[in-house]
């Protein structure tokens, strides 16, 4: 074991020498038995992908390496992960002890001064400004070996931001080089880095062994814009390539296929409630939407079940607040109800055009159901979508390390500002939020909250936003602590309920699906992660 003294150079020859020696020496326990092969959603590549300082390789895969400081609970409230915290009173100071127990991958402790290092690799770059605390924080303060604080320019909620898998899960100093470059996943998740395996999949050994097979991450991109070239996850599992798939965020397997395995006794679909939430927003600055009595109408004539079962074939939670059920200290719903209309009296029917706010097959089966519905309340609806067969990248001249693709970032860049394009000019809109861990307070306050690096030569977009809520939404980013947040979120539920700013629809359900072979899937409402530590080969049922 290390010294706490010893130098970075020493730690990081030490890290190395002990990374060869668990790479080339599994336990015998697991090396006795076939690794269980799990389909995860990702872009495949090398291994140097699998970084929270980059936004490939999968969420769900590096949450099985690595940890962040804080962590969403069950209930979908703050809870510590490898630290706990206590807020100065300033609201500027955040103090963290991490856990004792707490070591990386090669055997080292996690220390303050590995903490300090990682914030010094990511603050301050403009790719991390998605997250508001990468301008706000000026330093990181070593107190001790296991304690530090955070001190930011002004009062925030920043614990909120660290729950984020990119760029706030800890690497451990052994994943580089002499250099600092990166040279291998470490961290100190409850899986490590084993090595890539045939093709460009990832072997994972538990840490510390359990006794229970290594896994092997097959990872599966989505391609929204060409689904000829996302390969099918279910029909792989189904030839046997895989022993199971996970879902993460914002995934839309077909239900019908779903109902199929769920009926073939070689197969086991589990499925719990999620925490993205499918609703429905306005076109506020004119048309009919800008009328608030029409809002209401359309808000009135949702049938919620009967969307959950069209569009989701009813694995889904309906969902009438912003935050999902499963965000449980999110307030209820207000006790506003809209005027009734007088007897016998027949509202005129409203010409209205509904968009999907995404690219994904979800957004628009969602925008056709909807319209439906209001089609039966008085209600002449035309659903507009993106030409399938448009050139969504335009035209480039840019010269890339990698020849174009549909899953190249320029390329869905291009097609999800064609997509923004649309839904700004539809009066409907269908939006998803993304769920815990970022949910409430980071959808949020991206959905609602005040514009930050707004292009100079682009108009800023404040007239859109119900100027009440955005006063509300911009309290709690004055409010660092959650709990002093919850009156507020009360009051944001009551605004949007009154004023029909939005209508919640439904929470998708999180799915895993399985071979009869494996048991041991640990599914929880935090999208981006899945509990692989008890997977293993059901007895007598071994890798046929």
């Amino acid at each position: 074991m290390k010294s706490p003294t010893a130098s970075p150079l020493r730690r990081r020859v030490y890290a190395f020498t002990a990374v060869l020696a668990l790479s080339a020496a599994p336990s015998a326990q697991e090396s006795a038995r076939p690794p269980i092969r799990v389909g995860l959603r990702a872009r495949s590549g090398s291994a140097d992908r699998i970084t929270p300082l980059r936004y490939v390789g999968g969420f769900e895969t590096k949450t099985l390496i690595y940890e962040t400081l804080v962590t969403r609970g069950p209930d979908g409230r703050l809870a510590p992960g490898l630290a706990g915290w206590r807020i100065a009173d300033d609201g500027r100071t955040f103090h963290f002890t991490l856990r004792p127990d707490a070591r990386f991958h090669d055997g080292t402790p996690v220390t303050a001064e590995d903490v300090q290092l990682h914030f010094r690799r990511w603050v301050g770059l403009p790719e991390h400004d998605w997250l508001r605390a990468n301008r706000r924080i000026q330093r990181v303060e070593v107190h001790s070996e296991r304690e530090f604080s955070v001190h930011l320019d002004e009062p925030y909620p920043l614990l909120d931001d660290l729950c984020a898998i990119n760029p706030c899960a800890i690497v451990g100093p052994g994943a580089l080089d002499w250099e600092g470059e990166f040279q291998r996943p470490m961290g100190s998740g409850p899986f490590l880095f084993d090595g890539a395996a045939r093709g460009d999949t990832w072997r994972l050994a538990h840490e510390p062994p359990n006794g229970n097979p290594p896994v092997e991450i097959h990872p599966y991109p989505r391609d929204d814009l060409d689904p000829a070239q996302d390969v099918d996850v279910l029909d792989a599992l189904e030839r046997g390539d895989l022993e199971a798939f996970v879902t993460g965020w914002n995934e839309d397997l077909p239900s019908a296929q779903l109902d199929a395995i769920a009926s073939d006794p070689d197969y086991v679909v589990e499925s719990v409630p999620g925490s993205s939430v499918v609703y429905l927003s306005f076109r506020m600055l004119d048309g009919p939407t800008a009328d608030l009595d029409v809002r209401r109408r359309i808000a009135a004539a949702i049938d919620r079940e009967a969307l959950v079962d069209d569009v989701e074939g009813g694995r889904a939670e309906p969902c009438v607040t912003w935050a999902a059920p499963t965000v449980g200290f999110w307030p209820e719903p207000s006790a506003f109800s809209p005027d009734a209309p007088p007897p016998g009296a027949e509202p005129p029917r409203v010409p209205l055009r509904i968009a999907a706010g995404r690219l994904n097959g979800r957004a628009h089966r969602a925008a056709s159901a909807v319209a439906e519905q209001l089609r039966e309340h008085g209600f002449d609806v035309e659903v507009v979508s993106v030409d399938p067969h448009a050139d969504l990248a335009g035209e480039t001249d840019v010269a890339t390390v990698e020849p174009l693709t549909s899953r190249s970032g320029e390329v869905r860049s291009a097609a999800n500002r064609e997509v923004e394009r649309l839904a700004e000019e539809a009066d409907l809109r269908i939006e998803i939020t993304h769920g815990l861990p970022y949910d409430p307070q980071l959808t949020l306050v991206s959905r609602w909250g005040p514009y930050e690096n707004v292009n100079e030569d682009e108009p800023r977009p404040d007239s859109k936003v119900d100027p009440v809520l955005r006063e509300l939404v911009e309290q709690t980013l004055r409010t660092p602590d959650e709990d002093d947040r919850v009156p507020i979120y009360g009051r944001i539920q009551a605004r949007m309920d009154e004023q029909a700013l939005v209508v919640p629809l439904y929470s998708p359900h999180r799915i895993a699906v399985r071979s009869k072979h494996v048991e041991g899937i640990g599914l929880g409402a935090d999208l981006y992660r899945v509990d692989l530590t008890e997977l293993r080969w059901v007895e007598g049922e071994q890798q046929p």
